[in-house]
């Protein structure tokens, strides 16, 4: 466990107050900076725009990741069998695409995209469109203008320059709300009364759901090479190298442990950061490295041969695809008021 992820996910104990007070002032600071930014979108000091469509953004209240990616993707899915043409808004952490708004394709580099917009898009294919833009009211609008009639942002909660019709939050349910504390003595961009003022909020993990909350499950798929050849997997008790640079490495390295896999090495990485080709290489040829789905898109060109993917499927109950439901037909209304008044 990082220094970090014990300062904010430890039980508290004497040890651990005395390390919070340092950057007690700081946290104050946060405090009174986002109020007064809510406080000024919220007066129409700030101005904060969308397109004559309904608006979702699916975000989170701590740093780091909790599963929007995976919800996107089964919203996603969900909007498009119900007969939605939805499009997705990323601000794609780490890509350089060449200009912006960006179109992602499934043959997009990651480098470009970012990784998640890029994974977005080869589950989705022809789907949803899914775009790239770190002023997301602009891409927001070119979505809409090539023909989408919802636009899901992935992440963005507290990007308020962007209306919003409805919003999700995904809290991971095992570490929950950490110690409580707003950044950076905790884990919190916004307080936890921020959970009250949303549409939904969907726990992700076999932890607890609180009352009135939506679980999320992630049911992996047995391990596939990622060269794409078909039939080559790994059977139980193999030994692997688990590479994971997520925001919660500690989920997906259980996630293997239940597909009867053995973790023997793990290959430490920061969210969104990338191996070396070489270490890969090095560690590859005496141990399978098994890899999220999010990781894969970055090697999927490496050209070795011994390395897997576990793709995940976000499972949500009927009750949350209904509570979504239920929040577009009012979002309807409110976008087509919102397209008179531009």
């Amino acid at each position: 466990m990082s220094f970090v992820d014990s300062l904010w996910y430890k039980k508290s104990g004497a040890l651990s107050c005395i390390s919070h007070l340092p950057l007690m002032p700081f946290t104050a600071l946060f405090a009174i900076l986002s109020s007064l930014r809510r406080f000024a979108y919220s007066q129409g000091i700030l101005k904060s725009s969308a397109p004559p469509v309904p608006v979702i953004i699916v975000g989170g209240i701590t740093a780091g990741g909790s599963g929007k990616t995976p919800l996107c993707v089964a919203l996603l899915k969900h909007l498009s069998e119900e007969g939605w043409h939805p499009g997705l808004i990323s601000r794609g952490y780490h890509g350089k695409a060449p200009s912006y708004p960006f179109v992602v394709h499934e043959d997009t580099q990651s480098e470009v995209s970012g990784d998640e917009p890029l994974l977005i898009k080869r589950e989705l294919k022809d789907k949803a469109i899914v775009m790239t833009d770190p002023d997301r009211e602009r891409g927001a609008k070119a979505l809409y203008e090539m023909g989408c009639d919802v636009v899901v942002s992935d992440d963005g909660l507290q990007h308020y320059s962007l209306k919003r019709d409805a919003e999700i939050i995904v809290v991971d349910s095992v570490r929950q709300l950490g110690n409580g504390h707003l950044l950076p003595a905790g884990p919190l961009r916004e307080g936890k009364w921020r959970l009250d003022s949303v549409c939904a909020v969907v726990y992700n993990g076999s932890g607890a759901v609180h009352t009135g909350g939506y679980g999320m499950t992630l049911h992996p798929n047995s391990p596939r090479a990622l060269d794409g050849e078909q039939g080559r997997t790994l059977q139980r008790n193999t030994r692997v190298c688990a590479l994971a640079g997520i925001g919660n490495p500690e989920r997906f390295y259980e996630t293997l442990r239940s597909l009867g896999l053995v973790v023997d090495e793990k290959i430490s990485v920061q969210d969104h950061a990338v191996v070396s080709l070489e270490k890969l290489k090095h560690i590859s040829t005496s141990l399978p490295v098994v890899m999220t789905a999010k990781d894969a898109v970055k090697y999927v060109k490496a050209g070795l041969d011994n390395l897997f993917v576990v793709d995940v499927e976000a499972r949500l109950s009927d009750k949350f695809y209904e509570t979504v439901d239920a929040a577009l037909k009012t979002a309807v209304a409110l976008a087509k008021r919102r397209g008179g008044q531009s």
